[in-house]
């Protein structure tokens, strides 16, 4: 595995990426249609692929990892589902201290709560999820033991 700084800056650079790319679908999407329930629906979609999508590159690029199969996603997606559940509490904690934030408070909070998640979840990642020592199961390697 890769040392952490390199790893780290890769998990930036590439999970930036996709939800930059992620973020430019769904404006494309939106001039499209205006039907909030579709933009709803396709927002889910964009977020399931990317998800999947940035699994597999941290796992060949970032991390560097042999490991593959659905447990290994489902590991992922469950960090990324914390980071949504850290950073929606936060911005429904600042909404309950200060009900009409600036734009300028509403961003940072958001930022610094996004910036706090994703740290958490590159951890996490690197230790139990991609780690040949903790996590390095896969789903054939799961199915072998249970034999």
């Amino acid at each position: 595995m890769p040392g952490p700084v390199r790893s780290f800056v890769f998990f930036v650079a590439l999970g930036g990426g996709v939800t930059v790319l992620s973020s430019v679908l769904l404006s494309l999407f939106g001039v499209v249609s205006d039907v909030p329930a579709q933009l709803v629906a396709v927002n889910a979609l964009i977020t399931v692929v990317g998800t999947i999508l940035s699994t597999e590159l941290h796992r060949k690029i970032t991390f560097r990892s042999g490991r593959r199969g659905l447990r290994m996603h489902a590991e992922s997606a469950l960090t990324a589902f914390g980071a949504f559940a850290a950073t929606s509490v936060a911005m429904i904690v600042l909404r309950a201290l200060h009900p009409n934030p600036s734009v300028l408070l509403d961003q940072s909070v958001y930022l610094v709560a996004s910036a706090v998640a994703g740290t958490v979840r590159f951890i996490v990642l690197r230790i139990m999820v991609f780690s040949k020592r903790l996590g390095g199961l896969d789903d054939r390697d799961t199915v072998a033991l249970a034999a």
